[in-house]
C-alpha cells in the first residue's frame, strides 16, 4: 500500500466536502461507504461535525457540515510556509478568502479563489498531514482542475507550487513534480463551474456502474480512456454533485 506520512510542498494533500444538514451528512457517508468501503471517525459539534473517512485506517477524505453548503469538494495543497504561499498566490492573481488560520494542533489552513474562479485550499501540517494513502483502490489517485482557461490555470499553479506545467498531445495539460504527474488542467464541461475535481481509484468500473444507481446516484459517463487507466463520471444522490473515479492500474507518471 502506498502510504504517506508527509507530502511535498505544492502537492495535493487533502480533500473535503461540506454539506448542509445532519441528514445529508449521514446519507453521503452511507453512499461513499457503499462505493469505497470506507470507515468513519465522526466529529462532534465542537468540530462542526467534521468527520474523517479512512481506508484501512489511513485517512482519505473529510466531510463536514456548513449551512448552505452544496456538497462541492475542496482540494488542499500542502505547504511548509502557509503565509508565504498565500502571498505568492495573491501575487499571481488569486483572491484570499480565508487567511491562514490555526486548526488546533492539526495544522494551519487558508482558502483562495484562483484566477480562473476555482476554490483551492492550502494546508501547513501540524499533527495532521492529510492523506494517509494514495494511488491505491478506494483512495485518491488523481486531481483534475477544470476551468474556461486551462493554460491560465496551469501557469498559476506552476507558479504557486513550483512544479512544472507540461502540454501533451492535443489539449491536455498536466502538472508534474519531477517525473510524477499529479494533476491535469481541463476545459469546463457544459453546466459546471471552475473547480478542482478529486478522482478516486476503484477496483472495477463495472462495479461502480452497478453500485451507483442502486444507491441513488446516476452514471453520466460510463467509461472514458485516460493515460494509464479509464474513468467513470457519476452524480452522488445527496446534492447531485458529479464525482469521478478511475480504474486501478498503472499510475500515470
Amino acid at each position: 500500500m502506498t502510504t504517506f506520512t508527509s507530502h511535498e510542498d505544492g502537492m495535493p494533500c487533502w480533500v473535503d466536502v461540506m454539506v448542509d444538514s445532519e441528514e445529508q451528512h449521514h446519507d453521503l457517508r452511507a453512499f461513499l461507504s457503499a462505493l469505497f468501503d470506507w470507515t468513519w471517525t465522526l466529529g462532534g459539534p465542537e468540530m462542526g461535525y467534521y468527520s474523517i473517512a479512512s481506508m484501512n485506517d489511513a485517512p482519505v477524505m473529510g466531510l463536514g457540515r456548513n449551512e448552505g453548503a452544496k456538497g462541492t469538494a475542496t482540494t488542499y495543497l500542502t505547504t511548509s510556509d502557509i503565509h508565504a504561499a498565500v502571498q505568492r498566490g495573491t501575487d499571481l492573481g488569486a483572491t484570499s478568502v480565508m487567511p491562514a488560520t490555526q486548526v488546533m494542533d492539526l495544522g494551519h489552513m487558508a482558502m483562495m479563489i484562483d484566477p480562473t474562479g476555482a476554490s483551492v485550499g492550502l494546508w501547513q501540517p501540524g499533527t495532521f498531514h492529510g492523506f494517509g494513502v494514495q494511488y491505491e483502490e478506494n483512495a485518491p489517485g488523481w486531481f483534475d482542475h477544470v476551468s474556461s482557461d486551462p493554460q491560465k490555470a496551469g501557469e498559476f499553479y506552476a507558479g504557486l507550487t513550483g512544479h512544472q506545467l507540461n502540454s501533451l498531445e492535443g489539449d491536455m495539460r498536466i502538472l508534474q513534480n519531477g517525473e510524477q504527474w499529479f494533476a491535469s488542467l481541463s476545459n469546463l464541461a457544459p453546466g459546471e463551474g471552475p473547480q478542482w475535481k478529486p478522482i478516486f481509484v476503484v477496483d472495477s468500473l463495472e462495479r461502480i456502474h452497478e453500485v451507483v444507481p442502486r444507491h441513488g446516484g446516476a452514471i453520466l459517463l460510463a467509461e472514458m480512456p485516460v493515460p494509464g487507466s479509464a474513468i467513470c463520471v457519476f452524480t452522488e444522490p445527496v446534492n447531485g454533485t458529479s464525482m469521478t473515479v478511475m480504474r486501478g492500474g498503472q499510475h500515470p507518471d
